[in-house]
């Protein structure tokens, strides 16, 4: 990259700036090495040069816009439109989500091309995919987010909401298809239509599953039902974005930044080759693909981590599965920032944390952005709290001056460096996924979660140790704690949503709602057996037209499909 000229005058200015370095580090550690690394554990120099980078391929790093993308999908950054603000929402009833959804709006959350847009994540019932009158669902229902489960729920959360001009992430677990299916038949009671709905699915049933390691569906299963959903909307919703790719999950159950990569690219991986199977072309579907994506501590690896993302996303669509569509080899990020380094104690440092990180995931160039409230280690966000957590973005976006130019890290000697450094760590560990047999495989024989839990130890033993300071819990403690308003769902929340449970259940039409369930396990039948005539999703959708809730149609489909009490251990 560099010529001979640049590269002598770098070493004559390296020795003059070692000689310096050295006698200020003898004053403080003697004739000792000085040593660093990042969280990952990548060793990091004192400084770095351009001979850190000189082996690099000026094609790798480029410009915004071209192949491998390193510096951003597009060639323009912020300069005139920021990124999307999304909050995640969930605030136990529908009532109480939907006086959240409109505070929110009118405090200034601006989702893509200024439309309006809702991130919005259910409750433990529903994620575990029971209904409020289920006896599994009690001390579950509105905690962790919003009791939604019928289409009569869905109707409070949104009413007089214009459907076709907004844009909402339905965060879900293994209730994916149920909530899915949900979501059409009531924007169809509006005189809607699937096509002209905005939105997203997670599809989480790889990244999800193996980062939790709680209940699911078996490993195969959940990787035909995720291409299956994929393939629905591929036919029936062209502004329905359909996976999202849970890096997030990944490094918050104590992955470190190349193994969240790694994890989350290789369950793409899966996913591509699944739908290619049922006869779709990587760049009918890879484009609706979205990431979301941890932004931790490290300040400059996690910036580093998403550019090595983008390039090992660009390079396995285009070299291993033929993409030629630029938009399928985009990585569109919602970056959320880390929930994992929240502290319950002194939660108001909670806001420099999450500030520093913010502005990490506007010089990464991400499409959207969630900061969790400063008292998310303690309860779901406070109105305060989560206006506050908007207001961050706010700043960054509008009083700092960042959004003005397009990857302002570009070129660094420090920060490319580091990219391939992720790269290739990342790279090694996709490589051995694919020697396993692939994600499925490799979730099955438990080396994915054996990864995880590696790294999750690893940062604990830091952490006990006092190796990585934590403020707050290992260091700057104070003898009494802050004592901060914590946002606290109504008592009779369970109460009011089981009246509405049995309710809604008891006038329904029983033959219509019967007969449309019986469809539905013939149609699951099918499915398992590979005999897959994509009657799935239309059937789900009918059983909800027909009155049938999530915790209905989950349980039909957990005694079809399979049920496994672990993501990696045996079947029920």
């Amino acid at each position: 990259m560099f010529d001979a000229k640049t590269l002598e005058a770098n070493e004559q200015l390296k020795k003059t700036w070692k000689k310096g370095f050295n006698k200020v580090k003898e004053k403080f550690i003697g004739e000792e090495e000085y040593q660093a690394e990042s969280f990952s554990g990548i060793p990091l120099k004192p400084l770095y040069l351009p001979e850190d980078i000189d082996h690099i391929p000026y094609s790798e790093i480029g410009s915004p816009g071209q192949f491998p993308f390193t510096r951003g999908n597009y060639p323009m950054g912020y300069q005139f439109m920021s990124w999307a603000n999304q909050p995640v929402i969930g605030c136990g009833t529908p009532e109480e989500t939907r006086a959240r959804m409109d505070y929110l709006r009118e405090q200034g959350m601006t989702g893509y091309f200024g439309h309006p847009h809702f991130n919005l994540v259910y409750d433990l019932a529903s994620h575990g995919g029971f209904d409020p009158t289920d006896r599994a669902a009690e001390g579950r229902v509105g905690e962790c987010g919003m009791s939604v489960y019928s289409v009569p729920t869905m109707g409070i959360l949104f009413k007089d909401l214009p459907m076709d001009k907004m844009n909402v992430v339905h965060i879900t677990m293994n209730q994916n298809l149920p909530i899915l299916a949900i979501y059409i038949a009531y924007a169809e009671s509006r005189g809607y239509t699937p096509d002209q709905l905005r939105g997203n699915s997670m599809n989480w049933y790889h990244t999800y599953n193996v980062a939790s390691g709680l209940a699911t569906f078996p490993p195969v299963i959940c990787d035909k039902l995720a291409a299956e959903l994929i393939w629905y909307c591929i036919k029936n919703m062209p502004r329905w974005n359909t996976t999202n790719l849970f890096g997030y999950g990944i490094e918050e159950a104590g992955a470190n930044a190349y193994e969240e990569v790694a994890v989350i690219v290789s369950a793409g991986m899966s996913i591509t080759r699944r739908c290619m199977k049922l006869g779709l072309k990587p760049d009918e579907f890879l484009p609706r693909f979205g990431f979301q994506i941890a932004q931790g501590n490290d300040f400059f690896e996690e910036i580093a981590k998403i550019r090595a993302l983008r390039k090992i996303w660009a390079k396995t669509n285009h070299n291993v599965f033929g993409a030629t569509n630029p938009q399928s080899m985009h990585v569109r990020i919602h970056t959320h920032t880390s929930g994992a380094m929240l502290t319950a104690q002194q939660p108001l440092v909670n806001l420099i944390r999450t500030t520093l990180q913010g502005l990490g995931a506007a010089l990464s160039g991400v499409q959207g952005m969630e900061i969790p409230g400063y008292d998310e280690a303690l309860a779901i966000p406070s109105a305060d709290a989560a206006r506050l957590a908007l207001r961050i973005q706010q700043v960054v976006a509008e009083e700092t001056n960042v959004a003005k130019v397009t990857d302002p890290l570009g070129g660094s000697y420090y920060v490319e460096s580091l990219t391939v450094e992720l790269e290739k760590k990342a790279m090694e560990i996709i490589e051995s996924i694919e020697k396993r047999g692939g994600f499925i495989a490799a979730w099955e024989s438990g080396y994915i979660r054996s990864i995880i839990e590696s790294s999750a130890r690893k940062w604990k033993e830091k952490v006990d140790s006092g190796k990585q300071v934590v403020i707050g819990v290992n260091k700057y403690k104070m003898e009494e704690e802050q004592k901060i308003p914590l946002y606290k769902i109504p008592p009779e929340t369970e109460r009011l949503q089981k009246e509405r449970d049995i309710a809604y259940k008891k006038a329904r039409d029983v033959k219509k709602y019967e007969k449309a369930m019986k469809d539905l396990e013939e149609s699951l039948i099918r499915f398992k057996s590979d005999g897959n005539d994509h009657s799935l999703v239309p059937q789900l959708i009918e059983a909800a037209r027909c009155d049938a809730t999530n915790g209905e149609m989950m349980a039909l489909m957990k005694k079809t499909l399979g049920w496994l009490n672990s993501a990696a251990i045996a079947p029920v």
